[in-house]
C-alpha cells in the first residue's frame, strides 16, 4: 500500500493532505522520517506512526470506544448549543465516520459507546437485544420507599400514554439511587422520576450491558476490550 493511502485510511485527511504531511517530513515510522508519499508499506508490519510529533497506534478494522461523557456536550456531529462529544476523541477519528450508540442528553454524563461499526450500533440499540443500562440518579427530594415502589411497579409516561417500569432500583443514599432499564424511551429516567413525584437533578450512566465505566475520568476514553466485545457477540 502506498504510504499516503495508509494515512488517508487512518483518518489524517484527504489524499492530498496526507501527501502534503508526508512531503513536509511530518510523518515518522520507527523513528525515521518518511517523506515519499508513494513509499510502499505493509500496514500489518506497523504498530504505530508518528504524525507531527504525536504517536498514533494504527486503527485496524472497526473502532469500538467507551467515553465518559461530561456535561455540556451534545451527542451529535452537528451540535446546536454545546460542543460535540466527538471533539473529545482524536481529531482523525472524526474522519473515520464514528457514530454514537444511542444518545445522552447534553446535561447527562457517563458511559457512551462510540464506533465505526453500524452493525454494532444496530445490535445494541435494537429492542430485541435487551441491553441493560444502569443510571446513577440524583433526585431533588429525599428518597422514600413509595418512590422505589412506583418505579418498580410502573409509572405512566403521560406524553406517550404508556406505563414503564424500572428493572431494578438500588438506593445509594437519601438523594441518590441506581436505576436499571432495558427500555430506551425519550428522557425516560427523568420522566419516570417526575411521574413518581420527584425530580432528577443529575443523571450519570455507569454501565451498559457488561461494560462498566469504572474509574475512567470525565472526558476521557478508551478502546473496548476483546472480552467486552465478546459479551455482545462481536
Amino acid at each position: 500500500m502506498e504510504f499516503y493511502r495508509l494515512l488517508h485510511e487512518q483518518g489524517f485527511g484527504g489524499r492530498k493532505q496526507c501527501k502534503q504531511l508526508i512531503e513536509a517530513g511530518l510523518v515518522e515510522v520507527a523513528g525515521v522520517v518518511k517523506d515519499d508519499p508513494r513509499l510502499e508499506v505493509d500496514p500489518a508490519e506497523l504498530a504505530e506512526i508518528v504524525v507531527d510529533g504525536e504517536t498514533w497506534p494504527l486503527v485496524r478494522g472497526q473502532l469500538y470506544i467507551v467515553l465518559n461523557k461530561p456535561a455540556a456536550h451534545e451527542t451529535s456531529h452537528k451540535p446546536t448549543y454545546y460542543p460535540s462529544v466527538f471533539t473529545l476523541l482524536p481529531w482523525q477519528y472524526s474522519n473515520l465516520d464514528v457514530k454514537a450508540v444511542g444518545r445522552l442528553d447534553a446535561d447527562t454524563t457517563g458511559l457512551l459507546l462510540i464506533t465505526t461499526d453500524g452493525q454494532f450500533v444496530h445490535a445494541l440499540t435494537s429492542p430485541k437485544k435487551q441491553v441493560g443500562k444502569v443510571y446513577r440518579v440524583t433526585v431533588k427530594h429525599p428518597i422514600v420507599q413509595d418512590l422505589v415502589d412506583q418505579l418498580l411497579a410502573g409509572v405512566l409516561l403521560k406524553d406517550d400514554d404508556i406505563v414503564v417500569t424500572a428493572d431494578a432500583v438500588t438506593v445509594i443514599d437519601e438523594h441518590t439511587l441506581d436505576m436499571t432499564l432495558f427500555q430506551g424511551k425519550y428522557h425516560q429516567v427523568k420522566r419516570m422520576v417526575a411521574a413518581a413525584s420527584n425530580r432528577v437533578e443529575a443523571l450519570h450512566r455507569i454501565s451498559l450491558g457488561e461494560i462498566a465505566l469504572g474509574d475512567l475520568p470525565s472526558g476521557e476514553w478508551r478502546h473496548l476490550t476483546r472480552e467486552e466485545l465478546a459479551a455482545f457477540g462481536f
